[in-house]
């Protein structure tokens, strides 16, 4: 059991590591820090892959630890938490309870990031199409005295200016 409350114990200070790192990328995205985001990428790049790399043990203790109690190898460790629970283990369902609640918060907080995220690109491409529309656009002056508006395909930068 003290090898599965480790293991346990690694896989959540992984996910805490990474939704601290997740709460940061939104303030990060909030205040629209391009080069910050760049690092907290790679950041989380590292961390999904310890996460990746410890999830194949975790899963062989988990199923030991399940064929010890008398389950089948393919028991969940919430199965597993419920049983140990009445037998007077705590660490395990405290963990797995820890472990759920951090890992539903890390999911609220991606989805999060993910919304300001394509918001944020949203805004820029409307930008871009209103300034390309305003570079598109020509202004020449007419024989009646007025400026008259011509639609151009490849001015890049407007006559009066």
């Amino acid at each position: 059991m003290n090898t599965l409350t480790t293991a346990l114990d690694s896989h959540l200070q992984l996910l805490q590591e990474l939704l601290s790192l997740l709460k940061r990328e939104t303030g990060e995205l909030s205040e629209v820090h391009l080069d910050a985001m760049s690092e907290i990428n790679n950041l989380k790049e590292e961390i999904a892959a310890r996460i990746l790399a410890g999830a194949g043990s975790l899963r062989r203790v988990v199923e030991e630890a399940a064929t010890r109690e008398g389950f089948t190898s393919k028991a969940t460790l919430g199965e597993l938490a419920v049983n140990l629970n009445r037998k007077g283990n705590q660490d395990v369902t405290r963990l797995h309870a820890e472990l759920n609640a951090t890992a539903s918060q890390v999911k609220e907080r991606l989805a999060l990031n993910r919304d300001i995220a394509e918001r944020f690109v949203a805004s820029v491409g409307n930008s871009l199409d209103f300034l390309a529309r305003v570079i598109n656009q020509t202004n020449t002056y007419g024989s009646s005295g007025g400026y008259q508006q011509r639609l151009t395909g490849a001015v890049m930068i407007n006559r009066e200016a």
